[in-house]
């Protein structure tokens, strides 16, 4: 599911660390510029739901460059990939499970991907940790009718609340990145440093992430819920992913250096174990034979086991 030169030689080296530490200044406003709005203590404990499937971990291991990976690998390349995560502060209560299933569907003019399905897990195992995993199973096709297919990007996710029942909430998610494919200069295990933040503004609930991909990318993202009636909620975010890794091949494709995403969705919680999910969205920028010109999710969230510690919430 993944995200230019402009800072090349002639514009010279301090215009060079001008225009990257601009870069990051972006990276970091988009992951918290949801968190500023100030809210009032009492609307922490209201319980608003987000299912796991939805704001899982949304880590993306981008399908997004002009061949598929195991043609870059044979052509003896490497082509930039980008990552970027979302996710709430909330941890699982002890004992609490939730397992998700989805279908998604991403194209772009060279690539087509779907993954179906991909499934994941979170399970509490301490008042304030979870750990979890994610597997997708993945159909690629490029548009001179190459295809592929088989298990994707996988995720080892551990997650700790660093601040909880607060007016900002705070947690980390220090996670391993499993690759489906390898190239020249990259490794198949990564590791993903994810910082992430909430807060409430009456009945929204406001959250980003922002952190570290160690293959070289670096991202910011924000993400507003909606709550417009009993069980029913309308969620929109973006994402900014820029990579930190010099990369002459992906130069020379013309394949930017950063991206920027959105999207919108809707979930549906039917009691308090299940979820329903869907979302729509798209690469803002650039616009290039690589960008994302669609993107669809949808699936359900259950919770499997033990009491959720974050409810449907009840107008």
């Amino acid at each position: 599911m993944p995200e230019g030169w402009e800072l090349e030689g002639a514009i010279g080296r301090c215009p060079v660390m001008a225009a990257a530490s601009a870069r990051l200044v972006v990276i970091g406003i988009t992951g918290m510029v949801f968190l500023m709005t100030p809210a009032p203590l009492c609307a922490q404990g209201n319980g608003r739901f987000t299912p796991p499937g939805l704001t899982r971990k949304a880590a993306t291991t981008s399908p997004h460059v002009p061949a598929p990976p195991n043609e870059a690998a044979r052509a003896g390349r490497r082509l930039q990939t980008f990552g970027s995560w979302i996710d709430t502060a909330n941890v699982n209560a002890p004992g609490e499970a939730w397992m998700w299933v989805s279908t998604s569907y991403w194209r772009s003019p060279s690539l087509r991907e779907i993954n179906a399905p991909a499934m994941g897990l979170s399970v509490g195992i301490a008042p304030r940790a979870q750990v979890g995993v994610s597997l997708p199973y993945y159909f690629l096709t490029d548009r001179s009718g190459f295809t592929s297919h088989g298990f994707g990007a996988s995720y080892v996710m551990t997650k700790f609340a660093a601040v909880q029942n607060h007016r900002v909430n705070i947690s980390a998610s220090p996670t391993l990145e499993i690759l489906s494919w390898t190239a020249p200069g990259s490794r198949r295990v990564n590791l993903v440093l994810p910082l992430s933040a909430q807060t409430y503004a009456g009945v929204l609930r406001m959250y980003g992430s922002s952190g570290y991909f160690s293959r070289g990318s670096v991202f910011g993202s924000g993400a507003v819920d909606w709550p417009v009636r009993n069980h029913l909620t309308f969620t929109t975010s973006l994402a900014h992913s820029y990579s930190v890794v010099s990369d002459p091949t992906s130069d020379t494709l013309g394949i930017s250096r950063h991206r920027t995403d959105a999207s919108g969705g809707v979930y549906v919680g039917a009691g308090d174990a299940l979820v329903l999910f869907a979302s729509v969205g798209r690469t803002l920028s650039p616009t290039t034979q690589t960008s994302g010109r669609l993107s669809l999710t949808g699936g359900l969230s259950i919770n499997v086991s033990g009491p959720a510690a974050n409810t449907p919430r009840v107008p």
